[in-house]
């Protein structure tokens, strides 16, 4: 009997045992959960839309007054009205499409008439990529292709709308509230909608085929567009062909590709099973084909949408007679199809422009020779992780367009350059290259239904200081058709080639775009005069062999001769019209005349002596002296053996080759590895205060000040060092107090965008604003809806830029965000980076007027554009560390320019970006996070930029110290911040340059401790520029917030602990009882 008993007393024991054990577990795992929350609570809030703390202030009038929302988007009472927001949303949205979209071919297809019968076909034309994002792709819902077209007006009163993410349908309240056939396009009384009758079998089959294909798709190394076949279709409804003839007005076929983070388009990368008649995934496949010849074969008026931001090669569509229209539309976000409807059926008339050269084929560009995956041959040398990859952009400043036209240029003027040679031929006759052979678009180009005419009219030269030089030109433009319509003003100039850059490898373009504006719109048979005023600067060249007489070599020089200033429809034209003022004609080569009334010839002659002048952009606008930053960019600065890079002297001896499996100098390892910078000691750093009682300043007295403002020296001074180390650490989404100045903890400052914010409505970080809309369907809505960045680079109208960004900044006002990681700036260098939909384009000055005007829009609402990713992010393949390697002239001229032109905002008297994100990628072998030429020498003393530098995610955290030297103003650390010192230390203890840290790490080093002055001072001055300050007053202070996910780890811990208590009591009272009965 007690046996027993003892075996069911121990069978219990174990059963308590065990489950004292299981809760003991899950308590622990509960705690540890709640500490990593805790500690990426920024990340989670983000994730999750939550918000984990609030920062709160007294009302004692002062806030919610610096930065406020435009009326229109408030109600009476100052609450915010969420319906007038997305109604704009959505019409800005539109007019951002018929700004940008590109008439590329019209052979009197379009416009097509309201009341067509019309046939869709292609999967895009049913799933149509809506946006490779700015940051990030559009989030909610949108308004499909057949939507937009179908009907007599849009009303989606009652339209269930397709999901952004998901591959059905789902309602959208926040959509399904409104009757758009009452919203009118930019209030011009014309009503939405094209009117059209949609083949209704077509989109039933391609939801069957195609229902699931996404509408945010990536570059893949190995790409399958995944069109269905004609198989596909019959298989799906194998009498779909007979619907043809009730919907036969006409067809239209949507073509597209996909962008995005993280991956490229690979040479030879279509994927296994794909037909083409090429392996390049930019190439039409077989499928694609067949459902254009589908429509060449059946309808007599057939039309095609590019639904793309990577350029796939045309040729073969501009040459078929039988496609009569061709509209590139890039990826249009939510609501950007409404715009394609207006195109189509004439409700707007097309002015969009060419973002980037459409070539024949894209391994024409000599950049694609050096494009991809490229490991160092002595990898085993280099003992950093993310240094194990390198890229040789070997075709110097001949990118895009400026290749093209150049080497046109020179076949027609220099043939003794070798440009008509076989070197670079991919589609031309009779292995000579030819300009019409090897491209099908040009930079810039753009059709209308209306035609246009352009006369340089006025020309005028100012020179406000010994070191600026601009021109302003005016242009009568005409609209000699019978249509109205708008179009772009664009402003190209060529700089004399001579002997000295011959024997100094300095390279010209031989066109380059200068400036532009948009006309309003013009009636037919009417006039308008536009002027645009150009910074001269951008047609210096940058000579990194010119002696300084200072001990530096490098700077911008003009060198006498003739410079020519022309207008045009595209870099083409304009060149062309350049040539003809030249004296050149058709029979000379060119492939067709231009027109000299059309360009301004200037005749530069330096005061100075010699015929170069390297003193008036000898010093910059910051009044620095200019001169070579970052000579290690260039391969040739190190030992072993050199590269040629690309020169119009020559294009057949020094066309770019592949260089694979390079070995890295011995004089490049120790950059490699990390070696940048050494704490110093023993330094005297008694002038430097910090700890000082001697004034009480606090953050939020410095509102709006200017970067010169007296007190935030002393404000400064109040710091503690190792708090303001700590502080330079962290720049985003969570940074760290600075009680001593009243700077309060703040989570989730920043996230991506550019295309609007990504937070709904609801997931405000600033629920204490009068104007938050927490509840209600409408808070739902989320702002991340406009198109992609080349759809804004081909509307080549800074108005519509600068408004894009007044928008985006009234978003963050209502989701209390201070700080955008966006837009992306970095130049396309070839048409395979993934990330091409969030990247403007190829020309710097056209990526650099976008960024500032959406930066100028975004700053009057409080919100910082902090434009990405700082710089030569050329490529997403090994991105993280990736060496990059070209001229420092290349550096300057393309990928810096756009940052300089957004940064230094001569339009703007210099109230231009004040925000940045660096880039993965290295400045040469220098990663560009601890570049101190770059982030300093060149941003803050050439450009005079002061404000706020992040580096990508957790990138460089090995080399704490190196970064801040250089200039960044701290890590993103979305992952494992810091929260005080002690955690400083500790995260930062182990440092691949020896700089480990501690409590006395800059006790000697003045340097450091000046540079960590500066970085906390640029993120505090970029804060008290931004919304953050609506916010601040002298009661500021944060209150935790019990989340949902607070809520669910509090309850785990109490329901663990309690279980764990419990299990464990019962476990002690059956042993104790089991005792006795042994007993």
């Amino acid at each position: 009997m007690n046996s027993g008993k003892n075996f069911f007393n121990s069978k219990r024991k174990g059963l308590w045992q065990g489950l004292c054990g299981l809760c003991a577990l899950l308590l622990t795992v509960s705690v540890t959960a709640s500490g990593i929350l805790e500690a990426n609570r920024g990340v989670v809030d983000s994730f999750l839309g939550t918000t984990s703390e609030n920062i709160v202030s007294e009302d004692d009038g002062t806030t919610y007054n610096t930065f406020t929302p435009d009326e229109k988007y408030l109600n009476s009472d100052g609450t915010g009205n969420a319906k007038a927001l997305i109604t704009a949303a959505i019409d800005l949205g539109r007019r951002q499409e018929t700004e940008g979209a590109v008439l590329l071919k019209n052979n009197g297809a379009l416009p097509l008439a309201k009341g067509s019968k019309v046939t869709l076909l292609g999967a895009r034309s049913h799933r149509t990529i809506i946006n490779s994002g700015m940051g990030q792709a559009s989030k909610g819902s949108y308004i499909s292709l057949e939507t937009a077209l179908g009907g007599t007006k849009t009303d989606f009163a009652n339209y269930v709308v397709t999901g952004g993410w998901g591959s059905g349908s789902g309602s959208s309240q926040a959509i399904n509230d409104y009757n758009f056939s009452e919203l009118k396009l930019g209030g011009n009384g014309v009503a939405a909608g094209a009117g059209y009758e949609i083949n209704p079998t077509m989109t039933a089959v391609y939801e069957t085929t195609s229902g699931d294909l996404s509408i945010a798709q990536s570059a893949n190394k190995s790409y399958n567009p995944q069109e269905p076949s004609l198989a596909d279709l019959a298989a799906a409804n194998a009498d779909y062909a007979s619907s043809f003839k009730n919907y036969g007005d006409a067809a239209i076929v949507v073509v597209g590709r996909g962008a995005g983070e993280s991956n490229d388009y690979w040479k030879g990368g279509l994927a296994d099973g794909v037909e083409s008649s090429s392996t390049e995934p930019l190439h039409l496949t077989k499928n694609e084909e067949d459902a254009i010849k589908l429509a060449t074969d059946n309808f007599d008026k057939v039309i095609v949408l590019v639904n793309t931001n990577s350029a796939i090669e045309l040729g073969d569509l501009e040459d078929n007679d039988k496609i009569d229209s061709i509209l590139w539309i890039g990826h249009p976000g939510n609501y950007g199809l409404l715009g394609v409807a207006d195109i189509l059926c004439g409700n707007v008339n097309p002015s969009g422009a060419l973002y980037d050269i459409y070539a024949t084929r894209n391994l024409s560009a000599p950049a694609m020779m050096n494009m991809g995956n490229y490991a160092w041959a002595n990898g085993d040398d280099i003992t950093r992780r993310q240094s194990k990859n390198y890229v040789i952009e070997a075709e110097g400043l001949y990118v895009g367009y400026r290749y093209y036209e150049t080497r046109y240029y020179d076949s027609i003027v220099n043939p003794s350059s070798n440009a008509s040679s076989s070197a670079g031929v991919y589609a031309s006759k009779d292995n000579k290259w030819n300009y019409d052979d090897e491209v099908v678009y040009g930079f810039g180009y753009g059709l209308s239904y209306t035609d246009f005419s352009y006369e340089i009219t006025d020309f005028k030269l100012n020179t406000p200081s010994a070191h600026e030089m601009y021109a302003d030109v005016t242009v009568k433009v005409t609209n000699t058709g019978d249509v109205a319509g708008k179009t772009s003003v664009q402003i190209y100039a060529q700089a004399p080639y001579t002997q000295y850059d011959k024997e100094n490898l300095v390279e010209k373009s031989a066109v380059q775009l200068l400036g532009f504006d948009k006309t309003d719109i013009i009636a037919a048979k009417e006039s308008a005069t536009v002027t645009v005023s150009l910074d001269l600067q951008n047609l210096a060249s940058y000579d990194n062999t010119w002696e300084n007489g200072d001990g530096t070599k490098g700077t911008y020089i003009l060198e006498n001769g003739d410079y020519f200033f022309a207008v045009g429809n595209g870099a083409h034209d304009a060149l062309n019209n350049i040539l003809t003022q030249q004296g050149k004609k058709v029979a000379d080569g060119m492939d067709y005349d231009g027109k000299a009334d059309c360009v301004h010839t200037w005749n530069y002659k330096y005061s100075g002596s010699g015929n170069i002048d390297y003193t008036t952009f000898g010093i910059s606008k910051n009044n620095t002296q200019v001169s070579n930053q970052i000579d290690y960019i260039d391969w040739n600065t190190f030992g072993g053996e050199k590269i040629t890079y690309l020169s119009r002297s020559n294009w057949q001896a020094t066309y770019p080759k592949e260089y694979t499996s390079v070995t890295a100098p011995s004089d490049m390892l120790n950059y490699l590895n990390g070696k940048y910078y050494t704490l110093k000691t023993g330094e005297d750093t008694s002038d430097i205060k910090w700890d000082s009682t001697s004034t009480d300043y606090k953050f939020y007295q410095m509102v709006l000040s200017d970067w010169d403002d007296a007190r935030w020296n002393d404000l400064l001074s109040q710091l503690n060092l190792m708090e303001a180390a700590a502080f330079a650490s962290n720049a985003g989404p969570n940074f760290l107090p600075l009680e001593g100045v009243g700077f309060v903890a703040l989570t989730s400052a920043t996230d991506n965008a550019g295309n609007g914010i990504v937070f709904n409505l609801k997931d405000t970080k600033d629920s204490e604003a009068p104007w938050a809309i927490l509840e209600g369907a409408d808070s739902n809505w989320n702002g991340q809806v406009f198109g992609s960045a080349p759809l804004v680079a081909s509307s080549f109208n800074p108005d519509l830029m600068n408004e894009i960004g007044q928008f985006v900044g009234n978003e963050a006002l209502f989701l209390g965000l201070p700080i955008v990681w966006g837009p992306g700036l970095n130049t396309h260098r070839h048409a395979y980076n993934g990330r091409n939909g969030e990247y403007y384009s190829e020309d710097p000055v056209l990526s650099g007027v976008c960024a500032l005007e959406f930066s100028v829009g975004a700053r009057e609402y409080g919100l910082i554009a902090a434009a990405k990713h700082f710089v030569f992010n050329d490529q997403e393949t090994n991105r993280q560390g990736v060496s990059p390697f070209m001229t420092e002239q290349r550096a300057r001229e393309v990928e810096l320019r756009a940052y300089q032109v957004a940064i230094e905002a001569v339009k703007y008297d210099g109230e231009g970006m004040i925000g940045l994100m660096t880039s993965f990628s290295k400045v040469g072998p220098v990663e560009v996070t601890c570049s101190y030429g770059m982030l300093t020498g060149i941003l803050q003393n050439e450009w005079g930029f002061h404000g706020y530098a992040v580096t990508d995610i957790n990138d460089d955290t090995d080399l704490y110290t190196s970064m801040v030297y250089a200039g960044a103003t701290g890590y993103d650390l979305r992952f494992g911040a810091p929260t005080d010192v002690a955690s400083f230390i500790n995260k930062f203890k182990n440092q691949s340059d020896g700089n480990n840290a501690s409590e006395t790490m800059f006790d000697g080093d003045a340097t450091m401790q000046n540079i960590i002055k500066n970085s906390v001072k640029r993120t505090l001055w970029t804060f008290a520029q931004s919304n953050l300050m609506n916010r601040y007053s002298s009661t500021t202070h944060t209150v935790s917030v019990m989340t949902w996910w607070r809520s669910a780890y509090t309850a785990a811990i109490v329901i663990f602990a309690v279980l764990t208590a419990a299990s464990a009591a019962m476990y002690v009272v059956t042993t104790i009882k089991s005792r006795k009965e042994e007993v």
